[in-house]
C-alpha cells in the first residue's frame, strides 16, 4: 500500500509540474535598436540595428528553435527605412506559437521612410513667375542624392501644404455614360484625359511631370493626375492618366478643380513646391525659416505581410500568427495612378484593387494582429488587408492625420473565391483621414464579409466613417468586353455563371452569390464630424454589397449630409438601435430601419435607376423627436415603377415635435389615411433628461424614462454606456490625440482680452475658459466685423503649453472660421504661428482640437482670423502635461 501511495504521489507531482510548465509562457527575445548593428547577435546587450536584421536572424533559426514564441523587442527611436520590410510565410509564427514585433516597455519605436531635407538657403534669384508677395520669403534646398519624386512633405509630424491654385470650374460635358458616369463608348475615352480651364489657370510649364490637377468629376470622388501636355490656345490640358469620369461631368460649386505644385501659386506662408528637373525644393516657412525636421517620404508601404497568392487558383497559403504591438508608423507618401489603372478601381475609384499604398499591408495572412500602434503623418492609407485575410485583429490603435483610407479590407473581385473575412476592427481611434485624397474613408470594406467593427471612435473624415460595398450590377451588365469601368478588371468571369453574360439575366438575386461584403456587424461606434469635404455618400454607407449587413447601436453626431444610407443595388441591410442626431437615413431597396432614435433629422425614401420592385422593407418602432425647425419625419419619392415608402411596411413608429406637434399629428394622420403607419402614434417619448442645446450631443443624452410609452410600441432600450471607445484603450495613445487626457487646464486663471466685442452677443471674457470641456452653457464671444479679429490670452508667466480645445457656437454657419489661426509669444510683441485651421471644408467644424508633438513655451496666446470678419468663440481651453 505504501508503494502504491508513493507512486500515486510521484505521479501527482509530475502532473503538477507539467501543468505548471504548460501555464508558463516563455519566449525567445530578439532585440533591435537604432544604435545597434546587424552584425550583432540580437541580445539585449548587442541588439540588431534594423527590423530586417532581426527578421533574417529568425529565418536562420532551426525548426526546433522556432518551436516557441518569439518576440522581437524594438527599442525607442526612429528606424529609417529605404525599402519596404516584407514578411513572407517563413516569417510567421506556427500553429501553436506566435512571432511578435513589439515595442520595448515604455518606449516608442518609430518607422519612417522620410529623407531629411537640410541645407536650406534663402532664394536669392527667384523665378519670374514667383508671386511678388513671396519674393524674399522663399527658401530653397538641393535635394539629397537619389531621392525619388514625392507628393507630400512633413515638418516633423505636421503635413506642409503644397502650393495650389485658387480653383476653377468649367462647362459641364455631355457624353453617353455608364451608370458609374464613366464613358460608355471607347471612342469617348479621350474625354477622360481632357480638362478645359479658364485663362491663366494652366500653362505649358516646362516641368509638367511635377504638376498635378485635382478635380471631382462627380460629387463622390476626387481625381488627381499629372499633366501630359497643354494647349494654351484651346485652353485644354491633357492628363497623363484617365479620370474615373470626364472632368466636370457634374460640376459643383463646392468642388472646384485646382492645380498643385507650381511656383506660380506659391503665394502663402507654409506652402512648398518641388521641381525635380531642377532637383530643388522651394518653401515659404510660416515663421520665417525652415524647421530642422523637414522630411520627404519615399515609400508607400513600410511593412508588407505577404503569403503565397495563387490569384487564378482557389487557395492561397497565408502568413500566420504574426503580430505587431506598440509601433509607430510615419512619413509615407501618397500613391499615384498609372497608365493601366482603369478597371482596377474599387467602387468609384475610391481606392485601387490589390495595390500597395498603406503603411502596413496584409496580403495573404491569417491569425495576425495589430495592437496599440500609431499610424500618422502620411499621405497614404494606414492599414490594408488585401485578397486573402482572415482572423486579423486591429485593436486599440491610433490612426490620425493620414492622407487616404484609415483601414481598407479588400478581397477578391466577384467570383467564387471568398477568403477575406472574419476580421476584427475594435476599440480604435480613427481621426482625420482623407487629408490628401478627400474620398478616403475611416474604414472601407470591399468584397469582405463576416467582419466585426465595434467600439471605434471615428471622427473628422471628409467622406465616410464606414463604407461597405461590392461591385454593382451595371458592371455585370457591361460584360468582360468592357475593361475600363470601375472594378471591371477585378471580375473573375471564369467563376461566374455564364448565364450572367446575358444582361437580362443580371438581377440582384443572381449576383448576390458573388457579392462577398456580407454579414458584417458594425456596432457601438461613435462617429463625429463626417462628410465634410466631398458630396454624396453617408457616414455609414452600404452599397452594392451582399446580404446580412447589420449596423446597430452606433451614435452619429455632426454629419454634413447623410447619416446612414443604403445606396444603389443594396438588399438585406438592417439599421437598428442607432442614435442619429445628424444626417438621418437614406433608404433605397429592400432594407430595414428598426428601433432607432432620430433627433431633428429624418428618413429620405428614394430609389435608384434600375431598381426592381421588391416590397416589404420594415420601418418599425423608430422614435423621431424634433425640437428645432419643422422637418417632415420622412420624405417620399415616386418613380414610374412604384412609390416609396408605399412599398414599405411602417409600423409602431413614434413621432413628436416639442414646438409644433400639430404639424407632426397632421403628417401622421394623412399617412394613415393612405393605409400606412399601423400602430404609429404621436406623443412625447419622454427622455430622462432635457436634450442639451449648447454642447455636442452624447449617447447618454438619449436615455428614455423607464415608463416611456415607446416601450409599448415594441421599442427596445438602446444601451448607451458602451458606445465608442472602451476603458482599456491605451492611455499613451489617447494622450496624443485628446487635449484633456492626462492634462491640467492652464487657462482657468488667465487674463483674456478681445480685439473688440459685440456687446449684444458677448459675455464676460473670463467665462471662455471656465469650462473643462463642452458644458451646457451658452457662452459666446463675438467680436465686431473687423480686420484680423482676435482673442488674446495672458497666462501671466512663461508656461509650458501642449494642447488646446476651441469651440464655436452650436449653429452651423461657421464659414468665418476658415482662417482661424493660433499664435504664441513670450513678450506679446514677437509672434510665432503654431496652428491654422484646414479651410477646405464644405462646412467648417465646431470643435478644433490640437495636441502638439512637443510642448511649447510662451506667456501669450493669440487666437484669431487672418481676414476681415466676425470671430465667434464659445470656449477656449489651454492644457499642459
Amino acid at each position: 500500500m505504501t508503494k502504491i501511495r508513493n507512486l500515486l504521489l510521484s505521479n501527482l507531482v509530475i502532473v503538477l509540474m507539467l501543468l505548471t510548465s504548460c501555464g508558463q509562457t516563455s519566449a525567445l527575445k530578439v532585440y533591435v535598436s537604432p544604435s545597434g548593428a546587424d552584425t550583432n547577435n540580437g541580445s539585449s546587450e548587442t541588439p540588431f540595428q534594423t527590423i530586417t536584421g532581426a527578421r533574417d536572424h529568425i529565418r536562420s533559426l532551426s525548426k526546433a528553435e522556432r518551436k516557441q514564441n518569439i518576440e522581437v523587442v524594438l527599442s525607442g527611436g526612429t528606424y529609417f527605412i529605404d525599402n519596404t520590410v516584407v514578411f513572407n510565410i517563413i516569417d510567421g509564427g506556427t500553429l501553436d506559437h506566435t512571432l511578435s514585433y513589439k515595442a520595448a516597455k515604455g518606449e516608442v519605436p518609430i518607422i519612417s521612410s522620410g529623407k531629411h531635407i537640410v541645407n536650406w538657403q534663402i532664394l536669392e534669384d527667384p523665378p519670374s513667375s514667383l508671386p511678388e508677395i513671396a519674393r524674399s520669403k522663399v527658401w530653397v534646398a538641393e535635394l539629397p542624392e537619389g531621392i525619388k519624386r514625392f507628393y507630400t512633405l512633413y515638418d516633423g509630424y505636421e503635413k506642409l501644404l503644397r502650393a495650389r491654385s485658387n480653383g476653377f470650374q468649367s462647362t459641364q460635358i455631355k457624353f453617353e455614360n455608364f451608370a458609374t458616369r464613366n464613358v460608355a463608348n471607347p471612342e469617348d475615352r479621350h474625354l477622360l484625359r481632357e480638362i478645359t480651364f479658364p485663362d491663366t489657370e494652366i500653362k505649358n510649364w516646362s516641368n509638367l511631370d511635377d504638376i498635378e490637377v485635382f478635380f471631382s468629376p462627380v460629387p463622390w470622388c476626387l481625381n488627381f493626375s499629372a499633366i501630359d501636355s497643354v494647349n494654351e490656345e484651346d485652353k485644354t490640358a491633357y492628363l497623363k492618366f484617365e479620370a474615373n469620369a470626364p472632368p466636370f461631368t457634374t460640376p459643383k460649386p463646392y468642388n472646384p478643380a485646382w492645380v498643385e505644385n507650381v511656383i506660380d501659386f506659391l503665394d502663402e506662408p507654409g506652402e512648398w513646391v518641388l521641381n525635380m528637373s531642377e532637383n530643388k525644393l522651394y518653401y515659404w516657412p510660416v515663421n520665417g525659416t525652415p524647421g530642422d525636421n523637414i522630411y520627404a517620404p519615399q515609400l508607400l508601404e513600410h511593412i508588407r505581410v505577404e503569403g503565397e497568392i495563387d490569384y487564378e487558383g482557389p487557395e492561397d497559403i497565408p502568413v500566420k500568427n504574426l503580430h505587431f504591438k506598440g509601433i509607430h508608423f510615419i512619413h509615407g507618401d501618397r500613391y499615384v495612378w498609372w497608365d493601366d489603372h482603369k478597371g482596377w478601381g474599387i467602387q468609384h475609384d475610391w481606392d485601387k484593387f490589390d495595390h500597395g499604398n498603406a503603411l502596413l499591408r496584409f496580403r495573404g495572412a491569417e491569425d495576425c494582429s495589430v495592437e496599440e500602434c500609431r499610424f500618422t503623418a502620411s499621405g497614404n492609407s494606414a492599414i490594408r488587408m488585401d485578397l486573402h485575410c482572415q482572423n486579423i485583429s486591429i485593436e486599440r490603435n491610433l490612426i490620425d492625420h493620414v492622407g487616404h483610407m484609415g483601414i481598407l479590407l479588400a478581397g477578391y473581385g466577384p467570383g467564387t473565391k471568398d477568403v477575406n473575412k472574419n476580421n476584427r476592427i475594435v476599440n480604435n481611434i480613427i481621426d482625420h483621414v482623407g487629408e490628401v485624397v478627400w474620398h478616403g474613408h475611416a474604414i472601407f470594406i470591399w468584397q469582405s464579409g463576416d467582419n466585426y467593427v465595434a467600439h471605434n471612435q471615428i471622427q473628422y473624415s471628409p467622406r465616410k466613417g464606414v463604407g461597405i460595398c461590392g461591385v454593382r450590377a451595371p458592371i455585370f451588365w457591361e460584360g468582360p468586353e468592357v475593361d475600363w469601368d470601375e472594378g471591371s478588371k477585378t471580375m473573375r468571369w471564369s467563376e461566374i455563371d455564364a448565364a450572367l453574360l446575358t444582361r437580362e439575366n443580371v438581377t440582384q438575386e443572381a449576383i448576390l452569390p458573388y457579392e462577398h461584403s456580407k454579414n458584417n456587424l458594425i456596432e457601438k461606434n461613435h462617429l463625429h464630424r463626417l462628410r465634410s469635404k466631398i458630396g454624396d455618400g453617408a457616414a455609414l454607407n452600404v452599397s452594392g454589397a451582399g446580404m446580412g449587413n447589420i449596423l446597430r447601436n452606433n451614435f452619429l453626431g455632426e454629419v454634413t449630409g447623410n447619416g446612414l444610407r443604403t445606396d444603389d443595388w443594396q438588399r438585406g441591410t438592417l439599421f437598428e438601435s442607432n442614435i442619429i442626431t445628424d444626417g438621418g437615413v437614406v433608404h433605397k431597396g429592400f432594407n430595414h430601419i428598426k428601433n432607432n432614435i432620430f433627433y431633428n433629422t429624418n428618413i429620405r425614401f428614394t430609389s435608384y435607376p434600375g431598381q426592381a420592385y421588391f416590397p416589404g422593407s420594415e420601418v418599425f418602432s423608430n422614435v423621431m423627436y424634433f425640437d428645432g425647425n419643422d422637418v417632415p419625419p420622412y420624405k417620399e419619392r415616386t418613380i414610374p415603377a412604384f412609390s416609396t415608402p408605399e412599398d414599405c411596411v411602417l409600423k409602431n413608429n413614434v413621432y413628436f415635435h416639442v414646438k409644433d406637434n400639430q404639424y407632426v399629428e397632421d403628417f401622421l394622420e394623412e399617412r394613415k389615411g393612405r393605409g400606412w403607419e399601423e400602430g404609429s402614434e404621436s406623443f412625447d417619448p419622454e427622455f430622462k433628461n432635457p436634450i442639451p442645446k449648447y454642447r455636442d450631443l452624447r449617447p447618454g443624452d438619449f436615455v428614455l424614462s423607464p415608463d416611456s410609452r415607446v416601450f409599448d410600441k415594441g421599442f427596445k432600450e438602446i444601451g448607451t454606456t458602451d458606445i465608442g471607445l472602451q476603458s482599456d484603450y491605451p492611455a499613451q495613445l489617447k494622450v496624443l490625440i485628446d487635449p484633456i487626457s492626462q492634462r491640467k487646464l492652464i487657462s482657468g486663471n488667465a487674463k483674456f482680452e478681445a480685439s473688440s466685442m459685440d456687446e449684444k452677443n458677448s459675455v464676460n471674457l473670463e467665462m471662455l475658459s471656465s469650462q473643462l470641456g463642452d458644458e451646457e452653457v451658452n457662452v459666446v464671444l463675438a467680436t465686431a466685423n473687423e480686420e484680423n479679429p482676435f482673442v488674446l490670452i495672458d497666462l501671466l508667466e512663461e508656461t509650458s503649453f501642449d494642447a488646446f480645445k476651441l469651440l464655436a457656437p452650436m449653429d452651423k454657419k461657421r464659414a468665418y472660421l476658415k482662417t482661424l489661426t493660433v499664435w504664441i509669444s513670450s513678450d506679446g510683441i514677437n509672434w510665432r504661428q503654431v496652428w491654422q485651421a484646414d479651410r477646405y471644408h464644405v462646412e467648417m467644424p465646431r470643435s478644433f482640437d490640437k495636441v502638439f508633438e512637443e510642448a511649447l513655451t510662451c506667456r501669450y496666446i493669440k487666437i484669431g482670423l487672418q481676414e476681415k470678419n466676425v470671430l465667434e468663440i464659445k470656449s477656449i481651453q489651454l492644457f499642459s502635461k
